[in-house]
């Protein structure tokens, strides 16, 4: 065997690759889906459930473009165009920003809350069934403590730095929102 093919063996075994490739089974696994439970439902696709939740979540109920593409990971011009399509389906509105006046704050509209609203009556059940529920609630704190570590770390928190790599995000273009609890099951 040549020694390029033994380093290749043990980097292929390495921990964090094998860690990384279980977690984006994971997500992807879960995601899917939670992505067909909530289309089946609504017709809103993940990445418009993850608008208007984040939404839901602002104070008002409002946000700036600038604001979901930070929490949303995505650059301004994917996001540019999500909007329009979304607040062409009449699931949120644009409203001028009382202090920035190149600014406007997105807000969901009734048909997006009643949307929003169903979408989450379908993926709690699912996201409960495929995530929480084979866990204890030790478990489930114990992920939640990990997970957190690792987005909060200096890891966690880093761009790529290699071009064309692939990120969770990238490789799930809509991913569900998986609703934290307190504990207790949704």
């Amino acid at each position: 065997m040549s020694e390029g093919a033994v380093g290749r063996e043990s980097l292929v075994d390495d921990e964090g690759v094998v860690l990384f490739g279980d977690i984006l089974r994971l997500v992807n696994t879960i995601g899917d889906r939670a992505a067909r439970v909530m289309r089946d439902a609504t017709g809103l696709t993940g990445t418009e459930f993850e608008v208007l939740l984040r939404l839901a979540r602002q104070p008002q109920n409002r946000a700036t473009n600038a604001r979901l593409a930070q929490e949303l990971s995505v650059d301004s011009g994917g996001l540019t165009r999500l909007i329009a399509r979304m607040e062409a389906a009449g699931l949120l509105t644009r409203h001028p920003h009382p202090d920035d006046r190149r600014a406007t704050l997105l807000e969901p509209t009734p048909h997006g809350w009643d949307q929003l609203t169903r979408a989450l009556e379908a993926h709690v059940p699912q996201v409960t069934a495929d995530l929480l529920e084979p866990l204890t609630q030790v478990e489930r704190l114990i992920l939640r403590e990990l997970v957190s570590k690792v987005l909060t770390s200096d890891a966690g928190s880093r761009q790529s730095a290699t071009p064309g790599s692939c990120t969770a995000h990238e490789s799930h273009p809509d991913p569900p929102h998986v609703k934290q609890t307190n504990g207790d099951t949704p």
